[in-house]
């Protein structure tokens, strides 16, 4: 279900996001029992694909307001970033500490998962956690996330793309902000872009034997 945050841009996105959620869960329970229903995988990907397009492959979020109206454009990113930290802040205290942005990104976690699985979970979140605090826009390195930080990240996303080259996808940053994030933008695809384009995989790993070890205790 949506969390109500009262900052309705934010309230429609996390909708959008968790119909494709459920459109892609649906596919894969199809594709798994495809032979047993009879079904053809052409057949389900073309369902598959008619629902992403009636559910939309993009969210607008600047709520009919003009994209290249600079003040418009900042107004409907810190609404965004508002609704962030009004879903993850458990003290109400207006900033989002790394303990709080895990338990949210983390919530839903399969309980069945391999330990090695979960701390990757762990060590991915935490990751984009620093990034957020350390290497985007508006970050302080405070230790916290800020409504202005996490606004900074929906900024990013705008102007980021995803191509498929061949089997692969690849991400890029176009210097173009419409107010328009792409459901795919909006994935993990983000998350490893800046884990390639940073050269940050040595500190995923120290992430990762962190909370492997923790996990295991």
């Amino acid at each position: 279900m949506t969390t109500i945050t009262g900052v309705q841009v934010y309230d429609n996105m996390k909708t959008w996001q968790q119909k494709h959620e459920i459109n892609d869960l649906a596919a894969q329970n199809l594709l798994n029992k495809k032979d047993k229903l009879g079904l053809s995988e052409e057949g389900i990907l073309a369902e598959y694909f008619n629902q992403g397009s009636e559910i939309g492959f993009e969210y607008d979020f600047m709520e009919g307001k003009n994209a290249n109206n600079e003040q418009d454009y900042n107004t409907q990113l810190q609404k965004l970033g508002e609704g962030e930290v009004a879903t993850m802040d458990q003290n109400q205290d207006g900033e989002i500490s790394l303990e709080e942005y895990l338990d949210s990104e983390l919530k839903n976690i399969d309980k069945d998962d391999t330990i090695e699985t979960i701390a990757l979970g762990y060590a991915m979140a935490h990751f984009m956690f620093q990034m957020m605090d350390e290497g985007m826009g508006n970050s302080d390195s405070s230790g916290t996330l800020s409504a202005d930080e996490f606004a900074s990240l929906y900024k990013n996303l705008d102007q980021f793309t995803v191509t498929k080259v061949g089997e692969e996808y690849q991400g890029n940053l176009t210097g173009v902000f419409d107010g328009k994030i792409d459901i795919l933008s909006s994935s993990e695809e983000f998350l490893w872009y800046l884990i390639d384009g940073t050269n940050n995989q040595e500190n995923i790993n120290q992430l990762y034997e962190m909370y492997l070890e923790a996990l295991n205790q």
